[in-house]
């Protein structure tokens, strides 16, 4: 069986191999890592978080199991 022979045109070219591509980012994106980078520091959860969570993630699982034993 004879294989056919791929084309040039065809081949696979690695966008990472070209050196004028990895340096250049567009000004948006620039405007937006600058941004980020130089935003005040906050807390991540505030307390109304924190309630969200130990409700959601301990009592609403406890009081199911509770009730998964009373049936």
């Amino acid at each position: 069986m004879r294989m056919r022979r791929r084309s040039r045109s065809s081949a696979v070219t690695d966008p990472a191999g070209d050196p004028a591509a990895d340096t250049q980012l567009p000004p948006e994106l620039e405007a937006r890592i600058a941004a980020l980078e130089h935003a005040d520091r906050r807390e991540d959860f505030d307390r109304r978080s924190w309630v969200w969570m130990i409700l959601f993630g301990i009592l609403v699982p406890l009081a199911l199991v509770l009730i998964g034993w009373q049936l």
